[in-house]
């Protein structure tokens, strides 16, 4: 098979995986390469599809409250809440706040907020419920002391005396020496007695995890199989000093615990996995189906990260980006639906999702096909009354912060007419009052863009045609400005005045918009409505004749 290569992006920094002809894939931790690049090969079908949910599917999603819900962060919520919901699985959320320097105040509502604008819905978890509560690590302590103490008994940890000093003297050193910064495991060769005595004593001290020797392999449903060697496998912290647990000793217990039988997670957690393999062995549990999904990019290839711009669920929601549009978008970054169908709401997702068609390359972020995405769901939602209307309450606020208070005359309905008119103009209902403000408030004709369209115009061609165009509009007073009416007047003022049609609705376009560009003159005539069209007429017949 053709070999693929693709950046990879760690924790802790960059790392070779490599396979050697016929073999597995192998992680060398200290083959640093210099374009972040390994090469891997596809691997053979793993011997359990994992296309399809079965009854007993238990997934989670574990965030950290650090920030704000994050675009990566919302793609692993959808494909596991995607997977549970194909055959009637669970779906969990869980707060996986141990790390207290980071911990956010008001994150985890944040979090909440964010996953239910997006309709990724959880059948246990805070503020739910459920069989395995608290969902919240921190108060799970106890929990984590013990099996953290269960390890050390079974001389499958030890514990750590080292001080931070020492420890950044042992990281320089490796530094040096070019070696992978790792413990160097002094510790694990006090005795127990020692161990327990300056425990009692009151000394502090941090719990490590002890690798052994030989080899990890890492089933991964995206990855294939993948080969650690567990001499490049650090003797990582499972708990702290201040009784805290790290994330490799909490997510693998709380996920036995919790009996969750699928991991999907980001792929900077790969070269964590052979620790979490190792824990469950150490456990005497059964591991769970991994699936390590692709990184995301910005355009220039570099890590979508927070410095990066928009990369926040929030920020496209107040960008007035439609939730199923945002779902629909994260979801193909790095997941192909195997057909050229690109437009899913959540039900279609359903069916059609499959962890057999995540890629392994990394996938790159594109606001131009967000956009694109957006713009189809909003053409989706204005082929109903309920769409229309929904669209219209979303977007009033929009239009009164940036144009002010509305008039009355200003319904639900009208704003709605708005979004059908314009749907073919723009992408988002947010570009309404940006580009399309006439319809709301009256044409100040003052701006760069308006001098230059009267420009093109001419006011003799305005003093021709408007007059006309006024009595037409004026002889049916009584009744509403259809397309059809609209088309009939522009028509009739042109041959009166033996001129082009464009000729005609130009100037009619100046008058009632003041801009060049917009939907068609007859629908936007008819979706301002007779009313407000004679009162443009005869405010720019004024300035023409002042």
């Amino acid at each position: 098979m053709l070999a693929q290569r693709y950046r990879l992006f760690t924790r802790t920094g960059h790392a070779l995986l490599s396979r050697p002809a016929g073999q597995p894939l192998r992680w060398n931790a200290n083959a640093v390469c210099r374009n972040c690049q390994f090469t891997t090969q596809q691997s053979s079908p793993p011997t359990t599809t994992l296309g399809e949910a079965s009854p007993t599917t238990r997934v989670r999603f574990a965030p950290s409250p650090t920030g704000y819900l994050h675009l990566g962060g919302l793609r692993t919520a959808l494909y596991n809440s995607l997977l549970a919901r194909q055959d009637g699985g669970k779906c969990i959320l869980r707060i996986e706040d141990t790390d207290q320097t980071r911990y956010v105040p008001g994150a985890t509502e944040s979090l909440i907020r964010a996953l239910d604008w997006a309709g990724v819905k959880f059948d246990e978890g805070p503020g739910i419920g459920g069989p395995h509560e608290p969902y919240q690590q921190s108060k799970r302590l106890e929990l984590y002391k013990k099996h953290a103490e269960t390890l050390v008994e079974h001389d499958h940890a030890y514990r750590c005396f080292c001080s931070p000093e020492r420890l950044s003297l042992v990281r320089l050193e490796a530094q040096k020496s070019g070696r992978t910064a790792s413990y160097d495991r002094k510790c694990s060769n006090l005795s127990k007695q020692d161990s327990q005595e300056r425990a009692e004593k009151g000394e502090s001290y941090v719990i490590r995890m002890k690798v052994p020797d030989g080899k990890t392999v890492v089933h991964d449903k995206v990855h294939g199989k993948v080969e650690f060697m567990n001499k490049e496998v650090d003797d990582s912290v499972l708990m702290k000093s201040d009784g805290f647990p790290t994330y490799h000793l909490a997510n693998v217990v709380d996920d036995h615990l919790m009996g969750i039988t699928h991991v999907i997670r980001g792929q900077e957690w790969l070269p964590s996995a052979p620790k979490h393999v190792i824990l469950y062995n150490m456990f005497g549990w059964k591991e769970p189906s991994f699936a390590h999904v692709p990184l995301l990019l910005n355009p220039d290839k570099s890590k979508l990260s927070k410095r990066s711009g928009d990369v926040n669920v929030e920020d496209y929601r107040d960008k007035g980006y439609f939730p199923e549009a945002v779902v629909n978008f994260v979801a193909l970054l790095g997941w192909h639906p195997g057909s050229t169908e690109e437009i899913f709401d959540l039900d279609g997702l359903t069916k059609a999702f499959s962890l057999d068609n995540i890629q392994q390359s990394n996938a790159v972020v594109l606001r131009e096909k967000l956009d694109w995405i957006n713009k189809m769901h909003l053409n989706r939602r204005a082929e109903t009354k309920e769409g229309l209307l929904d669209m219209a309450a979303m977007v009033r606020p929009k239009i009164e912060a940036d144009l002010g208070p509305l008039e009355k005359e200003h319904t639900d309905e009208y704003i709605g007419q708005v979004i059908d008119t314009l749907k073919e103009r723009i992408k988002n209902v947010y570009d309404v009052p940006t580009l399309c403000g006439y319809y709301f408030k009256n044409p100040t004709y003052t701006s760069e863009e308006s001098v230059a369209y009267l420009s093109k115009v001419g006011t003799d061609t305005l003093l021709k045609v408007l007059p006309k165009a006024l009595s037409e509009l004026k002889s049916k007073s009584s009744m509403p400005l259809e397309r059809e009416e609209a088309k009939q007047i522009l028509k009739a003022t042109a041959d009166e005045h033996k001129l082009k049609l464009p000729v005609v609705m130009n100037a009619l376009r100046y008058t009632v918009s003041g801009v060049k560009v917009g939907a068609g003159v007859p629908e936007t005539l008819s979706t301002l409505g007779r009313k407000r069209v004679v009162d443009r007429i005869e405010r720019v017949l004024e300035r023409c004749k002042a």
